[in-house]
């Protein structure tokens, strides 16, 4: 190392030698002088699929921002993107134009020179006039011009992002007159000014369709081609493009002049869009490479080294930011985070994703970016696909990636390894032996980053060959190794030679599943600050190694296991114990803590939490320890005990999950102290029978309580004026707590609710929550703004659960008529999904749970005591049906039809309290078309399963079915009558129905004219027969079924499977089973007559089907395999 900073030395001294004998002169960059494409307020001739953008921004600078005189629109993109275009439309426009007194566009570039742009101001407005030279006269200028007057200023192409530049600018802008506006194009979200932001307009790109048009119009003068497979070689080409319109219009320019696009068009394809971007004119590079010139030298690093990864590959952030530090890039990673959202705001990322807790996750790069990276960067970032680049690594390559492919073959580079001895990082996705891994390890001395696995997007989704038991111990030999990521599939245990890596900082173990324990010398790693562990690992760990508590600097342990305690008399623990965690206060994120029953009776004053501050996230598995103990107080002090201490009771923890058997009566003091919860799950206690009171957690949203026998309530004051309630929890899970009767209300659950094995009480008291009491302020009055839509709401406030999409009740025991009535169906308005299982009191399932209009799926299972549905059929979004194992359900209800002159009071009618629904009764019809008129039918249902309801006879028909009817164990009444149903105009059905829908569905509102509507792309003078869209149809176990209506079969023109099962009376397959020209399965099993007919008689029915299985037994088969 000193001969080689005695050789820079030398350099150096030769370079200023050089400088006095040749006279050089020092001259600083002058960034004027850079190429610059100034640009004018006039749009370009040809532009493709901006109109709904201009529109957009139109309207932003239209609407007036009443709480200051100036407000600002940026228009946010990379480069290329049309930001320069767009703003010019706008600015060109007749709107626009009538709107503002005074407009002026001004240019501004890297220099944001407030002088300078007030001088453009006032010659963009008046060319006449004489600028000053001084600020005080330009400034004094242009307050005299924009005094009271609406003004719109274009400021483009803006680099700047402090906020004292845009302060220094936008006081002299102030004098304005109200809703003046100044519009900014940037390739930085962070452009921010002082003044009031409207709201950034995010511009992204043109659609697959807009991109053609656009190479139509500028390199097809005459017309698109004819010919279909230049067409597609066309939009291939542009699929390169992304939707950038600077790279269409370039590949424009280049094949304008294709004097024979069927051969040029191909060959230009094959060379991609590179071709077009090696010279020094390229307009796409240049315009990129001007965003990378304008970044700090480390944030360049850090762009060029993503070219170690395939385009479209998705980035995990974190991951990313500890890979620049290994380099030495950042010194942090708290600055390592900052450099990514520089770049992220400077447009060099996108497809940002930020997760519930608001953390920055993944990302990707567009593909002209990684171009741009893969442009810098040259051979000192090299990708290849295969092992041989190791034998010739060229010389100025330091960092190597090699991709999966579907070779492996081997490699022995004998002593031709020269220059990997240089290479920094090392990512290898291919299966080394380890013998290959020896040669590659024994020469890797500078290596900083080394990443072994098979295969992987994100480090670790395929496994590896690696062997743990004769892994190379070749690990000692890099030094200065900071980032290791093993892909670990079989091993149990990891090699101790590892913990010779004194300067590493992440430890990466992929797809560890079967991992038992760490390193015993864990301990030696004292740089160490992740140890990232695949999420399965808690599973078979079973203790963290002794001395794990002196890694000071550890930031992630996804899982501390406490070990046990050995039973051979010394009682000598299994590892560390869980005070060393205590020494862990760098811990950030996600922590889990197994075998918490194996901890050491709790000492006073040791929390072991309570000096993490950076935790989020917190998992508690209780589990067992060995010892043979019944006595239940002991249990219950114990696991009390040992939670209490814990005391993790700093604000950042938002995550809390209790589990596996805690034998305690009470939850720990600490836990109310966690006011800034956002999800709270509570599994397998046994003994708790009162919670603390959770609704005083303001910010929790998410809550499960699973399997709490004894559970009464939750917060155990009974003195109360009114009914606690929780004020933003949105899911709700209770699961077999049947003990549990008080629980505070819920009004703002929106995503899901779950209630199984439970009293039904708190449902129905949230259900009957009052929505304002006369002179108080409203005792329910929820955030209105994420409501559906199409759902209105009182300016004021809105009903309980009147945002909830699922609910699912299972096992409860009450009866579901209790919770019947105006308050349910006033509620639910938002209901998506319903699931109704095994709950086995009352005859009818609630009209008025299933009323919501935008409902789409219904699922109704082992309900063994419900006779009869309400009008399912007057949902006009349902599309899934599914009934299993309702053994006494009858039949549907409808609505009653208005009586007419022709009608007695003789209905046949079920009283049901309801009196305005009765069931419909086919024998009592005599005329066919009228009974196919007011025969109700589902309006859009397109999935329809009904299982094990013998007694079901009369339901409404289903024509609309397409994906999948199954009808198994029931009835063939509503069968045969849809497939006789004649062809109808197309939404006849659903037209004729669709205001019928209860009031009790639409009490927020007094019309129903938003309902969904069932329309599609066919006209409405279109006819449709029933079950033309049908694809799969399984009837089993139908033994009324006798055959199968042949004017109705001829309609399954789209049926691809059809299986008939235990039908005894089935004998037939008509002849209309030939126009089933799309079917490709048929399996017909143990039905006698219907099976020897298929054999002989109706072979030619069928033997147009590739497949037919007879009885189990394959009697044709084309070769096409059944799904």
């Amino acid at each position: 190392m000193a001969h080689a900073i005695k050789d820079i030395r030398e350099k150096l001294d030769d370079i200023s030698n050089d400088k006095e004998t040749l006279d050089l002169e020092v001259h600083a960059i002058d960034e004027e002088g850079l190429p610059s494409r100034e640009t004018d307020s006039c749009p370009p001739t040809i532009v493709v699929g901006r109109e709904d953008d201009k529109k957009n921004i139109i309207q932003l600078l239209l609407n007036s921002n009443r709480e200051a005189n100036i407000s600002v629109v940026p228009i946010v993109g990379m480069g290329g993107l049309g930001k320069t275009t767009l703003a010019q439309l706008v600015f060109d426009d007749d709107q626009v134009k009538a709107h503002f007194d005074i407009k002026a566009w001004v240019y501004v570039s890297l220099n944001f020179d407030v002088k300078v742009i007030l001088g453009k101001m006032l010659r963009s407005i008046d060319r006449q006039i004489q600028a000053g030279s001084e600020l005080d006269d330009l400034q004094a200028q242009l307050r005299e011009k924009i005094r009271g007057k609406r003004f719109l200023f274009v400021l483009d192409d803006v680099w700047e992002e402090t906020s004292h530049s845009w302060e220094a600018l936008g006081k002299y802008l102030t004098i304005g007159a109200l809703g003046s506006k100044v519009l900014v194009t940037t390739r930085s979200t962070k452009s921010e000014t002082s003044t009031s932001i409207v709201k950034s307009y995010y511009l992204k790109g043109l659609s697959e369709e807009e991109c053609w048009n656009l190479l139509v119009k500028k390199a097809l003068p005459e017309g698109v081609p004819q010919d279909p497979q230049l067409q597609e070689i066309g939009k291939q080409i542009l699929r390169k493009c992304h939707g950038v319109p600077l790279a269409v219009s370039t590949i424009a320019g280049v094949l304008v002049d294709s004097t024979d696009p069927s051969t040029q068009w191909p060959s230009f394809l094959q060379k991609g869009l590179s071709s077009v971007m090696r010279g020094e004119e390229d307009p796409i590079m240049s315009a990129l490479q001007l965003s990378f010139n304008h970044l700090p030298s480390h944030m360049k690093h850090c762009f060029t080294y993503c070219k170690l990864f395939l385009k479209g590959f998705r980035f995990d952030i974190q991951t990313l930011v500890r890979l620049w530090v290994a380099q030495g890039y950042i010194e942090s990673e708290d600055r390592g985070f900052d450099c990514f959202k520089t770049l992220w705001w400077r447009s060099f990322f996108q497809e940002v994703w930020v997760d519930e807790l608001g953390i920055i996750s993944t990302c990707r790069m567009h593909d002209l970016m990684h171009d741009l990276a893969d442009s810098v960067a040259g051979e000192k970032i090299v990708r290849s696909s295969s092992l041989t680049i190791l034998k010739n690594i060229p010389l100025k390559t330091r960092h190597l990636t090699i991709s999966a492919d579907d070779s492996d073959e081997p490699v022995d580079c004998g002593d031709g390894w020269g220059n990997i001895s240089k290479v920094r990082t090392l990512i290898c996705f291919k299966s080394l032996s380890n013998n290959e891994l020896e040669q590659v390890l024994n020469n890797l001395l500078r290596v900083r980053v080394l990443i072994i696995a098979k295969r992987n997007p994100n480090f670790g989704e395929d496994s590896s060959v690696l062997d743990a038991s004769t892994l190379p111990i070749s690990f000692d030999k890099m030094m200065h190794l900071r980032y290791l990521a093993l892909c670990c599939t079989e091993w149990k245990k990891l090699p101790n030679s590892i913990t010779n890596l004194v300067n590493l900082q992440v430890l990466k173990l992929i797809d560890g599943k079967w991992l038992e324990e760490l390193p015993r010398d864990t301990k030696k790693l004292v740089d160490l600050k992740h140890l990232e562990l695949d999420p399965v690992c808690p599973a078979y760990l079973t203790h963290m190694p002794k001395g794990i508590g002196g890694l000071k600097f550890l930031r992630t342990l996804p899982v501390f296991a406490v070990g046990k305690r050995s039973n051979n008399g010394n009682h000598q623990r299994q590892g560390a114990g869980l005070d060393e965690l205590k020494g862990l206060n760098a811990l950030y994120g996600e922590l889990t803590i197994k075998g918490l029953a194996n901890a050491d009776s709790p000492r006073q004053g040791c929390y072991v939490l309570k000096e993490k501050p950076h935790l989020q996230s917190l998992n508690l598995y209780l589990g067992s320890s060995d010892d043979k103990v019944d006595d239940v107080t002991f249990l219950s002090n114990r696991d009390e005990g040992i939670l209490e201490m814990l005391q993790p009771t700093h604000s950042n923890l938002k995550k809390l999950r209790i589990h596996d058997v805690f034998e305690g009566a009470k939850l720990p003091i600490w836990l109310s102290g966690l006011t800034n919860l956002v999800e709270f799950v509570l599994k397998d206690c046994k003994r708790c029978e009162d919670l603390p009171p959770l609704h005083q957690m303001s910010s929790l949203r998410k809550l499960a309580i699973k399997n709490c026998p004894l559970l009464k309530g939750i917060d155990n004051d009974d003195d109360h004026d009114e009914w606690p309630r929780f004020h933003n929890l949105s899911y709700l899970r209770i699961r077999n707590c049947p003990s549990l009767i008080r629980l505070p209300t819920f009004p703002t659950v929106e995503g899901k609710l779950v209630l199984e094995n439970v009293s039904l009480a708190p449902f129905s008291r949230t259900m009957k929550m009052r929505r304002g009491r006369e002179g108080h302020s409203n005792e329910y009055a929820c955030d209105t703004t994420n409501i559906h839509p199409l759902i209105p709401s009182s300016s004021t406030s809105v009903h309980p659960l009147s945002k909830l999409t699922k609910l699912t009740l299972k096992r409860v025991e009450d009866d579901l008529e209790s919770i019947s009535g105006p308050d349910l169906s006033s509620c639910l308005v938002s209901l998506q999904e319903l699931k109704v299982q095994r709950c086995i009191q009352g005859k009818k399932l609630p009209s008025s749970l299933c009323s919501s209009v935008y409902l789409t799926e219904i699922f109704l299972s082992w309900c063994i005591t419900i006779e009869y549905l309400p009008p399912l059929h007057e949902l006009p979004s349902l599309r899934g049906l599914n009934v299993e194992y309702c053994f006494r359900l009858k039949g549907c209800w409808w609505k009653k039809k208005k009586k007419t002159a022709g009608n007695d009071d003789n209905d046949n009618h079920k009283d049901d309290g309801d009196d305005h629904y009765y069931n419909f009764d086919p024998l009592i019809q005599q005329d066919d078309e009228e009974m196919e008129e007011y025969w109700p039918r589902f309006p859009r249902l397109s999935r329809l399963q009904i299982t094990g309801c013998p007694m079901l006879t009369l339901m409404p028909l289903f024509p609309t079915a397409e994906d999948n009817l199954t009808l198994v164990g029931t009835s063939s009444q509503a069968l045969e009558l849809t497939m006789k149903m004649k062809p109808v105009a197309a939404h006849h059905h659903f037209d004729s129905q669709q205001h019928s829908t209860t009031s009790a569905t639409t009490t927020t509102t007094s019309t129903t004219t938003d309902a969904p509507s069932s329309s599609s792309s066919l006209p409405r003078t279109a006819l449709v027969a029933p079950l033309s869209k049908l694809t799969h149809l399984k009837l089993w176990h139908i033994y009324d079924l006798e055959s199968l209506p042949e004017e109705g079969l001829c309609h399954l023109s789209s049926l691809i499977d059809l299986e008939i099962h235990d039908c005894p009376k089935l004998a037939t397959l008509p002849p209309a089973m030939r126009r089933l020209t799309s079917l490709q399965f048929l399996d017909i099993d143990n039905c006698a007559l219907l099976t020897e007919r298929c054999k002989q008689e109706d072979w030619p029915n069928i033997s147009h089907v590739p497949c037919v299985l007879l009885n189990k037994e394959m009697v044709q088969d084309t070769g096409r395999v059944h799904p």
